[in-house]
């Protein structure tokens, strides 16, 4: 896997390749034609789609240009942006740098330059409780407790710039090893919208890494791994107290293709997140992903006590690739709470659950084009299980206040915490261009929604959920690649602001939000 499968730019020129969006979807698009090309792409990240130059005839690669424009007219949205958070309003990413080498080290620098107009929308805080003292006026209303998270529905009064380290790596290898230290994002899953355990959602983070130089064949099969821990920081919009702001991340995860079926990936990830005091404690727990967290979320809704401690999120996946049809089928399946034994495994294996899957299928190359057909279903809402014992919320966390965050954004699937969503798409390709449509629908926060003190009861108009479709297209051109697409949707009972039954759908509040998104990538 890596820069090879898509056109490169000249000499040593290379273009830049995010983990997920169109160049991504080309490398996706590639596997279904080609066996055993599908192993090593359920665990990238940015670096892993660069020519790396340690391999190259030229030491110094410089990194072309990726420009990312963003509108929403509405509300703000937007998932898989990297440090962009999307508001109201237009907004810009920015990336290019270098890559470069020097003996067995690689040097990658490519800085994320990011702007959001943060235009002002009304979000009635009518039915959650009053914040505490203690949290920013922008924090989230509606996940304070017990499903606390740093995710602030607005970044603040004013327009956010910033350049943030982006996708930049310096690495060392040895005996077949990569060793280094990295801001950049990674994609570990096989989800094409939807990552659990972690994605390019938010900001990457400081962290350090281990992993092999390519897939170690075996006998055996094909297999492949990272660990890799770091810090996550708290957004400048969730409390007051400037002692918790920082938080360590331990993880690891690996895959398996069996030799005698090369275009089946199997895999597992765990990531150990909790409080840190300071750099030193983040980086001093490199095998934290191994630690038992107990169950801190298992605790009933009058526990209003609070322990600071370790959370997680585990998840298994598997990817089964059919070139010769064209065809894919993948699926992830995560427990924010590890089983106590076998029998509570057995008896109640849904518990804390949340999972991905989908398919893919493209047609076989006609005179001008081919057909392909996409679809993806995410959950993480909280299973049936909660009727039974506490439960808490995905990515939301009782130990680790700003749950599974980085900035004020989620670094697992894009929906957000405790919210689940579908999404179908139908695609003509060309072989410089490409077009289709497609439909989705997300229900954001529903866990927090039940714990809303509503006063005329409950009813189907009180949840919070956006659905609707668009068009999408992308052209290939001598000095790049342009992709664009637009969103139109209808967020009914935006921010639970309902103020009525639903009998005569009166009080309902419901927000029109347009998405224009375009990408241009010099090089392509």
């Amino acid at each position: 896997m890596g820069a090879q499968n898509l056109p490169a730019a000249p000499g040593s020129l290379v273009t830049m390749n995010t983990v997920s969006g169109d160049s991504a979807d080309r490398l996706r698009l590639a596997q279904l034609t080609v066996r055993g090309a599908s192993q090593a792409y359920i665990l990238r990240s940015a670096s892993d789609l660069l020519a790396d130059p340690r391999t190259a005839a030229s030491q110094v690669h410089w990194v072309l240009p990726f420009v990312a424009v963003t509108t929403n007219s509405g509300v703000p949205f937007g998932e898989n942006n990297g440090a962009l958070w999307a508001g109201k309003g237009p907004n810009l990413r920015a990336l290019a740098g270098m890559d470069a080498a020097f003996g067995r080290v690689r040097v990658t620098l490519i800085p994320e330059l990011v702007y959001a107009s943060n235009q002002f929308f009304e979000y009635a805080q009518l039915f959650a409780p009053a914040l505490p003292a203690s949290r920013n006026p922008y924090a989230s209303p509606w996940n304070v407790y017990p499903y606390s998270i740093d995710a602030p529905p607005r970044m603040g009064p004013g327009h956010v710039t910033r350049v943030a380290p982006g996708q930049s790596t310096v690495a060392v290898r040895a005996r077949g090893l990569d060793f280094g230290v990295t801001t950049q994002n990674e994609w570990w899953g096989p989800g094409i919208r939807s990552a659990i355990v972690l994605s390019d959602n938010a900001e990457g983070f400081p962290r350090a890494f281990v992993k092999p130089q390519a897939p170690v064949r075996t006998r055996a099969g094909t297999f492949d791994f990272r660990v890799t821990w770091g810090g996550l920081s708290e957004s400048d919009y969730f409390d007051n107290d400037q002692t918790n702001d920082l938080r360590y991340w331990s993880a690891a995860a690996a895959t398996w293709s069996p030799t005698l079926e090369p275009d089946l990936t199997l895999g597992v990830s765990r990531a150990v997140f909790g409080p840190a005091d300071n750099w030193a404690g983040v980086f001093a727990r490199p095998l934290n992903f191994l630690m038992l967290t107990g169950h801190p979320n298992g605790r009933a809704l009058s526990d209003t006590t609070f322990k600071a401690g370790s959370d997680q999120i585990f998840s298994l996946f598997g990817r089964w690739v059919f070139p010769g049809k064209g065809f894919e089928a993948y699926a992830e399946w995560a427990r924010t709470e590890l089983p106590s034994s076998i029998r509570d495994l057995l008896v109640d294996p849904e518990h804390s659950q949340g999972y991905t899957f989908g398919l893919q299928w493209v047609g076989q190359p006609g005179q001008w084009g081919r057909v392909r057909l996409q679809g993806e279903h995410s959950y993480m809402e909280q299973d049936p299980s909660f009727a039974n014992r506490p439960l808490g919320s995905f990515y939301t966390s009782r130990a680790a206040i700003q749950g599974y965050t980085n900035r004020g954004q989620v670094i697992g699937a894009g929906m957000g915490q405790g919210s689940s969503g579908e999404w179908v798409a139908g695609d003509y390709i060309a072989s410089r261009y490409s077009a289709g449509l497609f439909l989705t629908r997300t229900r954001f926060n529903n866990d927090a929604y039940f714990l809303l003190p509503f006063p005329f009861g409950r009813g189907n108009c009180q949840h919070d959920v956006s659905s609707g479709g668009g068009v999408r297209a992308s052209l290939t051109t001598s000095y790049g690649r342009l992709t664009g697409q637009y969103t139109t949707v209808n967020r009914a009972n935006a921010f639970f602001q309902n103020t009525s039954e639903c009998q005569s759908y009166e009080g309902v509040v419901d927000v029109r939000n347009n998405t224009l998104s375009l990408t241009f990538s010099i090089g392509r």
